[in-house]
């Protein structure tokens, strides 16, 4: 296999272990307000727990900004290396962590503990895969290779979902609260560690070779690119709007299901599968797609097909299975973020300008999406997700404008 080819199957590894662990801890939530804190008001427990669970997308941002800041100075290969590590060793840790009967108080903060070094792993790491993979391959090949890493994000999603729909469906519900949680957890850490060996095979990618070379290593590169790169950062929060929405579609909405279809639990579930295997062939078709027709033009037509298919799916009438799987094959755009996010940065302030506007936008974008769609999943989702097309439709047409500025002829091939 061609070194090029390794290097983004190596590079999706992290982002899937990342979208998997995501997946699991959201569905156990529930049991560990039980596990890991005490028991002595419910409503207190709740919030504990979803504050466990933020604590991650609050401690992105700083992941983001320290660990980038050394990718822009002295390489991708090794902060991607440490930022797989950082995923790694908290995943097993949870697997292992004691109970709050067992030790008390200690369990809630090594909880917490574990959930904000994820969150400054996953702070560089999907922007990070992007980014490397960006450097890898050239031209129209970009669309293609990034939208795999968007299609191997969402396999994370449909393995943690397999994982939980295994455990819950095999043994009963006082055998997954009392230890069979933590068997995919364990999974998680086992393929993490290949993962891990993998990467250390990873070479650095001839961009940054070129930014050594040249010596145009910068001392501070995200306040160059807070100054010089305001557009890009425009396009970057609103592309992460679309990412998020995917975060609506895909985990969020499936909860409803049961009382807004009638179905049963498994039979949501069932969906939320098949949703997710939409996503993933939407991603790669478009990204294909792309590489053939341009960027603009694939993510303008998806864009307006996603407006169309995920306001008739809102209705939830007897066509909603059809029109939200049609929703969610378009919603193949999230390919589009990481094509049109590592094409506006110059290479010296990429990594750093790049993941800060990425993680700050996630982390407000992934906090409100929640409470978005839980207050208008009823009757107002079909503007929500009309607005997300509309985002995306609107970078186009600043990209257009963003490349006109811009002196980097060979972006046209890509766009």
């Amino acid at each position: 296999m061609q070194k090029k080819y390794k290097n983004i199957i190596y590079a999706s590894l992290g982002g899937i272990l990342e979208f998997y662990d995501f997946v699991l801890f959201a569905f156990f939530l529930d049991i560990f307000t039980k596990v890991f804190f005490p028991q002595n008001d419910a409503f207190w427990m709740q919030i504990n727990a979803y504050i466990a669970f933020g604590a991650a997308y609050l401690a992105r941002p700083f992941g983001s900004i320290v660990m980038a800041h050394f990718a822009d100075r002295y390489g991708r290969k090794n902060i991607f290396y440490i930022s797989m590590l950082l995923m790694v060793l908290p995943s097993f840790a949870l697997a292992f962590l004691p109970s709050y009967e067992s030790i008390g108080i200690f369990a809630t903060l090594i909880l917490f503990t574990i959930r904000i070094l994820q969150g400054l792993a996953v702070g560089t790491e999907v922007s990070g895969a992007w980014i490397y993979v960006s450097e890898f391959v050239k031209g129209r090949q970009i669309p293609l290779a990034l939208g795999f890493i968007s299609a191997t994000l969402t396999i994370g999603l449909l393995l943690g979902n397999i994982a939980t729909l295994g455990i819950r469906s095999y043994f009963t519900p006082e055998e997954v609260q009392s230890y069979a949680w933590r068997i995919p957890f364990i999974i998680g850490g086992f393929f993490g560690i290949l993962a891990l060996f993998l990467r250390n095979k990873l070479s650095e990618t001839p961009e940054f070779i070129k930014v050594q070379n040249e010596k145009k290593i910068l001392s501070f590169p995200l306040f160059e690119a807070l100054k010089t790169h305001k557009m890009s950062m425009l396009v970057c929060f609103l592309m992460t709007m679309v990412l998020t929405s995917g975060v609506a579609t895909l985990m969020i909405l499936p909860k409803y299901f049961e009382s807004l279809l009638v179905m049963s639990k498994t039979s949501a579930l069932w969906v939320q599968n098949f949703a997710i295997l939409a996503v993933i062939f939407g991603a790669l078709f478009q990204g294909f797609l792309a590489s053939k027709w341009g960027s603009y033009r694939i993510c303008f037509i998806f864009s307006i097909a996603f407006i169309i298919f995920g306001v008739l799916f809102s209705f939830y009438d007897e066509n909603f299975l059809f029109y939200f799987l049609l929703a969610c094959f378009a919603q193949g755009i999230i390919t589009f973020a990481p094509v049109f996010m590592t094409q506006i940065f110059k290479s010296e302030l990429k990594f750093s300008g790049l993941s800060f506007a990425y993680n700050i936008s996630y982390a407000i974008l992934g906090f409100l999406t929640p409470f978005i769609v839980n207050a208008f999943y009823k009757e107002y989702l079909g503007i929500y997700l009309a607005i997300v097309g509309s985002c995306s439709l609107l970078c186009v047409f600043l990209l257009k404008r963003v490349f006109a500025r811009s002196k980097i002829k060979e972006l046209s091939i890509v766009f």
